[in-house]
This record gives C-alpha cells, sequence and structure tokens, in this order.
C-alpha cells in the first residue's frame, strides 16, 4: 500500500499525554480493530506516525491519495463537510470503544483516548476526508471535547427549538429601536461634551505618532541589523569554502614532500642498478671467457655468482618499478653495458589500470576504484511556487509570470500591491489539472537516479523555507530506494534558500581529487537575501572538479550565473527537451560511459 506524507512536526510540539506518545505498534492495532468493526475510511482517520532516528521529529503518513490541507484553512462547504465527517467517525470510535470494553478492556482505553486531539491545527483533510495527528494528545476524549468541537454541531443543539429565541430577538429589536427613536440612550442626557472628545481624540493620535515614530526607529534598527546578520553569514560561509580549500593545499604539500623523499630513494635504487648492471656485463665476458677455457669447477662457479648477482638486480628492478610508479615516471633506460644476457629481463613498466588500457576513454564502473567514481548532490526546489501545474496555457503562463516579478519587485509590501494578482494566482493553482512542477521534477529525479551507477554516492538537498535549506543526506547504490523515497514524500513549503543549499551540496561532495556534479533544480531565484552567483564562483574556487548544471524550470535566465561560475551548462524549456531529458542531461557526467557494457 502507498503511503502519503502530511506532514513533518516536531515531536514535542504538543504536551506529552500521560499514556506517552503515540506509536506504530498502536497505530496498527487501532486501525485493525476500526477496519474490521466499523470501515476502511474510519481507519484512515488516523494518521501513521514516524519518528525520526534522534527522536527531534514526528513524521505523519496517510494510505489516502491526493494533497494534505490544513483543516484550518478550508471554508465554506468544504470545510463544513469535513468537520462533520470528523464528528461522525469520532462519535464512531467513541462508541466502539464501549462495545469493546468488556471484551478488551485495554483496546478499548486506547480507542478512547486515540479520539482526542489537542487542537485544530492537528486536522488535515486528504481528498476531502479528515486525517488526525497527534491523536491522543487531547485532554480529555470524545465526546467530552464536543461542545468544542471543530464542526460545531453539537451546540447546535441549543437552537432546534428556535421560538423562545426568535422572540427575545424580537423584543430585544425593538427595544432598540425605540431607544435609537427617542434619543433614550443617550447620557448626560444634555448631550456629549464635543470639546473635551476633541481633545482626548487629538491626545489619543499624539500617542499614536509617537508609537508610530518609535516602531519606525525600531524597524530600521532590525533591517540594518538583519543586513549585517546576511554579511556575518556570507563572510562565514566564505571561510568555510577558504578552510576545505587550505586543508586541500595542505594535504597537496603533503603529497609532495612525500614524493621528495621517495625521488631521493630513487636516485640511489639508480646508481645502485647502474653499478650492478656493469659487474653483471663484466661477469659475463668472464663467462665466455671461462666456456673458451676450461669447465668444471671454474664454470660452475662463475655461473652461481652470476645467478646471485641477477637474482639481486632482479629484486633491485622491481623495487625501482614500485618507486618510480609512485613518482609517476617511467624506468630509465639502460646506461651500463649489459652485452647479450638473455636472463635478465628489462625493468617492467608500471602496469596500467584495466580501465585506462584505452588512453582516450574513462574507465568504467566495476573497474575504477570507489574514490575515483563521480559524486552527485542534487538541489531540489520545494518552495511554495513549485505548486504550480508543469503545464499551462498562455494566458495562465503570462499571470504566473507577472505575479512571481511583483512578488520579487515590491519586498515587504508584497502583499499590498500584488493584491489584485494573488487571487488569480491561488485560483490557477487550485483549479490547475496535472502534475505540479514539483510531481514533475520529482518524476525526473526518480528516472535519472535509477540510471546511475550503483558506486555513485547521491546527496539530497531540499530548498522548502528560509533561511535553511534541508540536508536529507548522502545514500550509496544499496540504499536508493530511501533516497527516492525521501524524493517523492516532498510537499511545496515556503522559500527558496538556494545559496544556503549550494553550499550545503558543496560539502557533500568530493571535487578537488574526484570528480563531482551538482544538479540544481529550481523555477526561481534566492528568496532568503544570499548571492548565490558569488557563492558559486567561491565553491568553484576551492572545488575546481566540481561542475553545477542548472535546470531552470521556468526558463528566465535568473540562475544561470551558477553554472556559468563552475563551467557547468543551463538548461531550460527553451532547449526543447522535456523536464525528464533535461534533468538527465544535467546529471550525464555521473551516468555510465557509452563505451561500457
Amino acid at each position: 500500500m502507498s503511503r502519503l506524507r502530511i506532514c513533518r512536526s516536531p515531536a514535542f510540539a504538543y504536551p506529552l499525554p500521560p499514556s506517552g506518545p503515540t506509536d506504530a505498534a498502536w497505530h496498527a492495532r487501532l486501525c485493525e480493530a476500526l477496519r474490521r468493526h466499523l470501515s476502511p475510511a474510519a481507519a484512515a482517520l488516523l494518521a501513521e506516525p514516524v519518528p525520526s532516528e534522534d527522536g527531534a521529529w514526528i513524521e505523519w503518513y496517510t494510505s489516502l491519495a491526493g494533497q494534505p490541507i490544513p483543516l484550518t484553512s478550508l471554508s465554506g462547504e468544504a470545510s463544513r463537510r469535513a468537520r462533520n465527517l470528523l464528528e461522525d467517525r469520532l462519535q464512531a470510535m467513541v462508541a466502539l470503544a464501549e462495545r469493546l470494553a468488556a471484551a478488551d478492556p485495554e483496546l478499548a482505553d486506547a480507542m478512547r483516548r486515540a479520539a482526542s486531539f489537542p487542537d485544530q491545527s492537528a486536522i488535515y483533510v486528504v481528498d476531502g476526508q479528515p486525517v488526525m495527528t497527534f491523536w491522543g494528545y487531547g485532554t480529555a476524549p470524545w465526546p467530552e471535547q464536543a461542545a468544542s468541537s471543530p464542526s460545531g454541531r453539537s451546540s447546535a443543539k441549543l437552537f432546534r427549538r428556535p421560538w423562545p429565541v426568535l422572540a427575545g430577538l424580537i423584543l430585544a429589536a425593538g427595544l432598540g429601536w425605540a431607544g435609537f427613536l427617542f434619543d433614550l440612550w443617550r447620557w448626560p442626557p444634555w448631550g456629549p461634551d464635543h470639546a473635551a472628545m476633541l481633545a482626548a481624540e487629538q491626545e489619543t493620535g499624539h500617542d499614536l505618532r509617537r508609537v508610530l515614530l518609535a516602531r519606525q526607529s525600531d524597524l530600521a534598527r532590525a533591517l540594518g541589523r538583519c543586513a549585517l546578520e546576511a554579511q556575518r553569514d556570507a563572510l562565514a560561509r566564505e571561510g568555510e569554502l577558504l578552510a576545505g580549500k587550505l586543508e586541500a593545499l595542505t594535504a597537496e604539500l603533503a603529497a609532495g614532500l612525500d614524493t621528495c623523499q621517495d625521488e631521493a630513494a630513487l636516485d640511489a635504487l639508480s646508481k645502485e642498478r647502474d653499478a650492478l648492471s656493469g659487474r653483471l656485463a663484466g661477469l659475463q665476458r668472464d663467462l665466455e671467457a671461462a666456456l673458451e677455457k676450461c669447465g668444471g669447477a671454474r664454470l660452475s662457479g662463475e655461473r652461481a655468482k652470476s645467478a646471485r648477482l641477477r637474482a639481486k638486480l632482479t629484486a633491485l628492478q622491481g623495487q625501482l618499478a614500485v618507486k618510480l610508479n609512485r613518482c609517476g615516471k617511467k624506468p630509465p633506460g639502460d646506461t651500463a653495458e649489459t652485452g647479450s644476457v638473455p636472463a635478465v629481463s628489462p625493468i617492467p613498466e608500471p602496469s596500467p589500470r584495466p580501465a585506462q588500457a584505452a588512453a582516450s576513454l574513462p574507465p568504467c564502473p566495476g573497474e575504477r576504484p570507489p574514490e575515483d567514481a563521480p559524486d552527485v548532490a542534487i538541489v531540489l526546489d520545494a518552495s511554495g511556487s513549485m505548486r504550480i501545474p508543469s503545464v499551462l496555457d498562455g494566458n495562465g503562463a503570462q499571470l504566473i509570470a507577472r505575479f512571481e516579478r511583483c512578488m520579487m519587485d515590491s519586498g515587504l509590501l508584497a502583499p499590498v500591491v500584488c493584491a489584485d494578482l494573488i487571487g488569480a494566482y491561488e485560483s490557477i493553482i487550485q483549479g490547475g489539472r496535472g502534475p505540479t512542477r514539483l510531481m514533475a521534477a520529482q518524476k525526473a529525479v526518480n528516472n535519472v537516479v535509477g540510471g546511475l551507477p550503483g558506486d555513485v554516492d547521491v546527496g539530497l538537498v531540499v530548498l522548502e523555507d528560509c533561511p535553511q535549506a534541508s540536508d536529507y543526506g548522502m545514500y550509496d547504490g544499496a540504499r536508493r530506494g530511501q533516497l527516492l523515497q525521501r524524493v517523492n514524500g516532498l510537499i511545496p513549503r515556503k522559500g527558496t534558500p538556494l545559496g544556503n543549499g549550494i553550499v550545503q551540496a558543496a560539502n557533500k561532495v568530493d571535487g578537488v581529487r574526484a570528480p563531482a556534479v551538482m544538479v540544481v533544480v529550481s523555477d526561481g531565484k534566492d528568496s532568503c537575501n544570499a548571492d548565490p552567483c558569488a557563492i558559486a564562483a567561491a565553491v568553484k574556487a576551492a572545488k575546481p572538479k566540481l561542475k553545477i548544471n542548472v535546470v531552470d524550470i521556468v526558463g528566465d535566465g535568473a540562475v544561470g550565473c551558477i553554472a556559468k561560475a563552475t563551467g557547468g551548462e543551463v538548461l531550460t524549456p527553451r532547449s526543447g527537451m522535456s523536464l525528464d531529458q533535461m534533468v538527465r542531461q544535467a546529471a550525464k557526467d555521473a551516468e555510465k560511459p557509452e563505451h561500457c557494457k
């Protein structure tokens, strides 16, 4: 059964109930009882809690399909219908608990507690069906909460006989009209002191002016602090990048010192080899002379001496080859005359790796060491604008562009300046058909990740809200399923911390010794007062083998400088490719080379 993530809430958003927090075991048992005695729809009322590894967060899931909407954001007929369903199902749960009290008191008590919730913010609506998070966290079980039920139906029972209430209202209206007609409500009867009232209003206006000036001064100081804090954060990020570059240079210096020591030892071995080669050539000449003049014991001694020298020379050749391989050099040619000694083979050159047999072709997965495999970091935009349908007609696309440009240019005054566009924007989002931008991006990331080689590690950073992006970790080939589950569970949030997302993604990959590619999938600029172009340039300086490819969903070129700073590629809808093709092109450097099977 597929699951939909409703929300991700702090574990201690509400005080813990005396019975302890809800868990998956009780959820399964309660849902099984509701499904057996009531209906599957009644079992879907309770969301499944999945706590994080550190226990700080709880993710709530449901088996329903659709877009989770907070109950408090609904209005009109949709709100009334959802609240009525919630009340009916809570009443059914309490009634079922009474029926189960004799057979299973523990389950009945748990079901009574589960029929409570802390407040209306814990209720969501998925496809018209109410779903409760933090169930069991209420101060009293249903029906004690009926008086404050979000549906309002219990309080409506007071008005089943409206005639006394209607008569009281008519009487009050008549008294009010008579008092207005005969001026009975004026006090004192001789009339108000207009001069005193004017003086009081003027004093109130002066007080309000003083408060306004004080608030404006506080706002100016707060804006100044915000600007300084943004500069401080940018300097801190630049410091982190420079620290990484310093660490890489320190490692390179240490490797250079080791190379110098190896070269000194190499020179000593080369001299010893030349000397032994000369001695071997002399012994060869003596051996030939001995063969001509005599045989027997002298010949055997010369042969034994020659064999020892040959073995020592072979060992030195092996040591020399190892040193040369470490220094990245080829062995020098023989400098001494060796004559024609067939038993002494030339010094072998460092044997190439199998993946380097063809110098013009990159190594294939399985032939290259794990540390040489490229890293991939995906920066996925899950901001509020990703709720927009991925396919719009001409008028809808123009209106969305006008709305985004107005919101970006107006700053703090955007809710007032762009008021006439906000309603049309929401209408397009709520009435749109087909997948949203985020759904299309999720599908594209699924297809691309599934085609990457098994030795490629993939990191995920999500742009959900300011001021910081969400780091969802690094996944090796064996954990691709967990990565795709994370991607598919995302829902649009608020802001776009693009600059911070680039910093976090750059810290997850190598880019110094081994190549790395960052795939940025976004539909807008940074909305958290960062400069992603400057950050991309600093990342490239610290990690020269890192390339950032940008999939610009809107195609306005606002984030093209990120790819340009790192030698990457900008892919837009103008290229004629689908979103899936653009994401695959952006991750092409990490895919299996074409010559590999």
